[in-house]
């Protein structure tokens, strides 16, 4: 562990840690920044969920970040064989160990409401799989409960769902067996990823490639996309909202899935450079004539002399300015050229 890089990206708001209530165990996150501004190096990849005790010693090792199929610019595929894996819409569990007894942690917390009730299922109805727990590797799991629903509609079902299992030393991944949970489902004899989009299914979020080598993409279905943006309600407006009252945009952010951070951001910075110009060009202008009068006539020659007038009384003028650029409503999209 590149302890000198994670303290930096910690400090740079790149990454979020959150410590257990109780014991000396640390959870590490990439941050919303992190995405946005697409800080990729070998900690914020690695620090999805990644559980650390209190001398920096890996206690258990997610995923690394993927991304999805087309997401990265000059994106490079291996030349190996690969598995195909439902995308399941819930929560990832990552289960790690305190004095013999194995407990859940979600992405981002050892005491969020989806780990708490991971914790209730693994101690309730999968108390039995324990023993076939094995100690140096970690169990990721989907936490599927209906309270949990984003957008797919998994009925009544509480279920912990094995995604994968890892060495958690190495990294390196096992095949999934029975051990008592119910396993994410393989799509068989599916030879060319070209054919993936073909098999758009309802209710269904998308798929998982997993190569040879344990890379993983994403891809994600049009509908699914289309049913995230109704749930998460953002738009346009919201960032200009948020922009206008100088809010930190990492609750839209949180609230936005991969495919729209392009979006997002060309719409943040759309918005900034039509503020930015209307404000240069109004402090060109800006100028005072011999008497009130001459000054007047001289703001209504301009294009924006409700800006000008709040400049002579010296008044906050960026509301003005912000109401001038307000965007008709939006919805976002996923680049489809990348």
């Amino acid at each position: 562990m590149n302890t000198a890089l994670l303290k930096e990206m910690i400090s740079q708001n790149y990454v979020r840690v959150n410590k257990h209530p109780e014991h000396d165990l640390y959870i590490y996150n990439y941050t919303q920044n992190a995405q946005f501004e697409r800080v990729w190096n070998e900690i914020t990849l690695s620090c999805r969920g990644l559980i650390l005790d209190k001398n920096f010693n890996v206690v258990a090792r997610p995923f690394p970040k993927f991304f999805n199929l087309g997401e990265i610019e000059n994106q490079m595929l291996p030349n190996t064989t690969f598995e195909v894996f439902d995308k399941m819409d819930g929560s990832l569990g990552i289960l790690y160990w305190i004095n013999d007894v194995p407990f859940m942690a979600s992405r981002g917390s050892f005491a969020s409401d989806q780990s708490d009730k991971a914790n209730e299922m693994l101690h309730g109805k999968y108390i039995n799989s324990w023993p076939l727990l094995d100690k140096n590797k970690t169990y990721l799991f989907e936490i599927i409960y209906p309270e949990n629903r984003i957008v797919l509609n998994y009925g009544l079902a509480e279920e912990l769902v094995l995604l994968a299992v890892i060495d958690t030393q190495s990294g390196a991944e096992f095949p999934l067996e029975d051990i008592g949970f119910p396993i994410v489902l393989m799509f068989d004899g599916i030879k060319d990823i070209r054919t993936l989009s073909a098999l758009n299914q309802e209710n269904k979020e998308g798929f998982v490639i997993k190569y040879a080598d344990n890379f993983r993409v994403k891809v994600k279905f049009d509908e699914y996309l289309r049913l995230h943006r109704i749930v998460t309600q953002v738009s346009n407006k919201n960032i200009w909202e948020y922009l206008r009252t100088n809010q930190s945009m990492e609750e839209i952010l949180e609230r936005v899935p991969d495919e729209f951070f392009e979006w997002v951001k060309e719409t943040k910075a759309d918005l900034e450079n039509q503020f930015k110009a209307i404000e240069y060009q109004c402090k060109q202008e800006y100028r005072i004539y011999e008497t009130i009068k001459e000054t007047a006539l001289y703001f209504q020659t301009c294009k924006h002399p409700s800006v000008l007038f709040s400049m002579l009384h010296d008044r906050d003028y960026k509301e003005i300015i912000w109401k001038k650029i307000k965007p008709n409503f939006e919805k976002p999209f996923a680049h489809k050229d990348k």
